[in-house]
């Protein structure tokens, strides 16, 4: 967005924080995508992930279905066929929407098309910002949950990318120059386990009212939790290695019965990304591959496998 028709938002009632905020998540999409090469944002490995070229798009309808159609005086759709390509769940909009597990299937538009299309939302909500009238305040209520929206789609985005370059058996490294976990995050891991009891009973859960929050967070309510212990760190990798080499994904007895066939189903054998090679044990991380180090905390396990 050139610095020309950035808007200024303050004198129409939209903060001018929050119009900065919402170029500067617009331009994060974008950054996270810089390293891939044009066929990998078609890449869709599982029915649960996305491609890079869907999540770039759809955020920007999001924007255009509820900001600029509604409140942008004389817009008119960039391409009416979008409303229900793009559209992921929303119900309320007319036209339903294109079949999740087949958004891998689409080689148009092209992603040099869904960044032009990105480009158009970007100068048109700049017209908007500028100068929402009369529905000021709804218009800032919906940037918010859209620049929200998009954050939830950023974390999405890297998700999928790491989900979708590891069924390839060359281990492709989203960015080779992402630094190695911290050591603090190491030594969280590396003291000796034990457990810390806490009494439960009566607590406050949900969204508490300051800041953003998703519907889903809401109301605030009273639950009763029932007396409990937890371990007083994080499993280390050192932790579940134990368990693979006490044979544990071989021993039903270790696992509900659900868990059991999935473990059947699926041949899991270590925790997704991990690779062994000449016996050593690796994963596959953004980066590319690197040894497993013991003393970090153990990732992308299941529900049945924790």
């Amino acid at each position: 967005m050139s610095a020309r028709s950035r808007p200024r938002g303050a004198a129409t009632g939209i903060d001018a924080a929050a119009v900065e905020r919402f170029q500067r998540v617009r331009q994060l999409s974008e950054t996270l995508s810089e390293p891939l090469q044009v066929e990998d944002f078609v890449l869709q490995a599982a029915p649960q992930a996305s491609p890079t070229k869907w999540h770039l798009a759809h955020v920007s309808w999001f924007y255009e279905t509820f900001l600029l159609e509604p409140f942008l005086p004389g817009y008119r759709a960039y391409r009416p066929g979008y409303r229900y390509l793009f559209n992921s769940y929303y119900d309320q909009v007319s036209g339903g929407y294109f079949p999740r597990h087949q958004r891998g299937l689409l080689s148009r538009p092209t992603v040099a098309e869904v960044f032009a299309y990105r480009a158009h939302i970007d100068h048109h909500m700049a017209r908007l910002l500028a100068d929402p009238g009369e529905h000021a305040a709804v218009v800032a209520l919906r940037l918010n949950i859209g620049i929200n929206h998009e954050q939830q789609h950023q974390e999405l985005l890297l998700t999928d990318i790491k989900y979708n370059l590891s069924v390839n058996p060359l281990n492709p490294a989203y960015r080779d120059d992402l630094p190695t976990p911290p050591a603090g995050l190491q030594s969280a891991s590396s003291s000796e386990a034990g457990w810390s009891r806490f009494e439960g009973g009566l607590v406050d859960i949900g969204h508490h009212g300051e800041g953003f929050g998703f519907d889903n967070e809401w109301p605030r309510h009273r639950q009763f939790l029932p007396p409990y212990q937890l371990a007083n760190r994080l499993v280390s990798n050192a932790d579940y290695l134990q368990f693979i080499e006490a044979g544990g994904y071989g021993d039903s007895s270790h696992w509900l019965s659900d868990g059991w066939a999935a473990v059947q189903q699926h041949g899991w054998q270590a925790p997704l990304y991990w690779r062994q090679q000449d016996g050593e044990w690796w994963t596959l991380s953004l980066g590319g591959l690197r040894p497993v180090q013991p003393t970090e905390p153990v990732l992308h396990i299941s529900y049945y496998e924790a």
